[in-house]
């Protein structure tokens, strides 16, 4: 490795470090998973105001803390592949953003709910992931909602919601 590989290396160690060492362990059931949590914390902080104000369905929520508190250990695991899948296919994929800077910060937040998918699936796989009626029942509310309003608007109101989702994965599925 020549010398300007070498430090091409080291500051990527750098600058990728604070995110590295913010990986966390969770919890969801009998599924455990690493994840980034700060690194989907920071790619939303950075759109959360924007998309928030081009959120015009005031009266209408796809989320709330309260219905996500509710949902059972053995069925979080399902729950939230289902929700990321969701994120992932429909809300991403339907989304269409109003400056450069959402655009990479969508990106960063679908990238991440790809990797943290792809972990949800192997526990499906080992049926460590239990699919009950209370996680279908959340999961076709939430859609219903989403299909009520246009598909800009939906789009808009479900990425500004995504503070509501990291937060309760942060508090109830921890070490």
């Amino acid at each position: 490795m020549n010398g300007l590989s070498a430090l091409f290396w080291l500051t990527v160690v750098v600058l990728c470090e604070p995110f590295l060492t913010q990986a966390r362990r969770l919890h969801f059931g009998r599924c455990s998973l690493t994840a980034n949590i700060a690194e989907i914390q920071q790619a939303f902080s950075d759109i959360r105001r924007p998309i928030q104000m081009e959120d015009t369905a005031d009266d209408v929520r796809l989320l709330t803390k309260s219905a996500l508190q509710g949902i059972q250990a053995e069925e979080s695991c399902c729950f939230l592949r289902h929700m990321l899948q969701f994120y992932v296919e429909t809300v991403f994929k339907h989304h269409t953003p109003s400056s450069s800077l959402i655009e990479r910060r969508t990106n960063t937040l679908a990238n991440s709910f790809l990797s943290i998918k792809r972990d949800l699936r192997q526990c499906h796989a080992e049926m460590k992931c239990h699919c009950g009626e209370e996680s279908r029942a959340k999961m076709k509310t939430i859609q219903n909602t989403f299909e009520n309003l246009t598909l800009r608007a939906a789009a808009v109101k479900a990425i500004g919601e995504i503070d509501i989702l990291i937060e309760w994965v942060e508090q109830d599925h921890q070490n």
